[in-house]
């Protein structure tokens, strides 16, 4: 692994496109079609294991130089700020709790997801970023949809806890901050810029909204998935009327 400290721009740029193409490979391989959210759910198991492997590997470097990741379960400082992801990811969580929580928690998800959406919506980013609400999805200080959980979470990762609290602490402040381990934040980003692209490529359309906001759009419309996988953005043949 190359020790980011030591690279040039152009060696920066490099790797970022390795990851992206990485990632765009990984959906070629795997999203074979969009009959079903199969292909698609597939396609980012294999994504979030490439993730996976390359944080253990980081995890290990880190060790052996004294500055190991500091997340660890029961550490949230970080689950208390907005989380962006992408409609494929949302739908892979939506798919996740409708498959493995019973009407009383999913009662529970959806009614945190709408009260934490009741404070941000419509507030500028900044100020976005200064709101202090837990995730709809933390239980007990835990990530409850850990294995599903998005790829801004997989790559969220500190050397220093006390960081995390501070800034937890002081969100408003922008010279305070967590400090995170910049080369896994850009191996997630662009994978999944990569895995996002295959996807627009074919068609798909693609948002990206907070946690809160996609979970409370899929409440509302339990059957977008069928209209997402049904829609082709390139096929124009449908929108006009004889």
């Amino acid at each position: 692994m190359t020790d980011k400290s030591k690279d040039s721009p152009f060696n920066e740029k490099e790797r970022n496109l390795t990851f992206y193409k990485d990632g765009y490979t990984i959906a070629s391989r795997e999203v074979t079609d969009f009959h079903s959210l199969t292909p698609l759910f597939k396609g980012m198991q294999s994504q979030y294991s490439a993730i996976s492997q390359l944080t253990q590997s980081f995890a290990a470097r880190t060790q052996q130089q004294n500055k190991p990741i500091a997340c660890e379960k029961g550490c949230s400082w970080c689950c208390y700020q907005p989380v962006y992801m992408t409609t494929q990811e949302a739908l892979l969580i939506y798919e996740y709790i409708i498959q493995t929580c019973n009407q009383q928690q999913l009662n529970d998800i959806r009614n945190k997801s709408e009260k934490k959406l009741k404070k941000t919506k419509g507030l500028a980013e900044a100020k976005k970023q200064n709101i202090i609400h837990p995730c709809a999805f933390l239980s007990d200080g835990a990530c409850s949809i850990y294995s599903v959980r998005p790829m801004a979470c997989r790559i969220y990762l500190s050397s220093s806890k006390d960081s995390c609290k501070r800034k937890y602490d002081n969100p408003g402040n922008k010279d305070i901050y967590p400090v995170l381990f910049d080369f896994l934040l850009k191996a997630g980003k662009y994978t999944n810029e990569g895995f996002v692209a295959f996807l627009k490529g074919n068609g798909r359309i693609l948002e990206e909204l907070t946690i809160e906001e996609f979970m409370v759009k899929l409440f509302k419309h339990p059957d977008f998935y069928k209209e997402w996988l049904q829609k082709d953005h390139f096929d124009t043949t449908n929108n006009t009327k004889a």
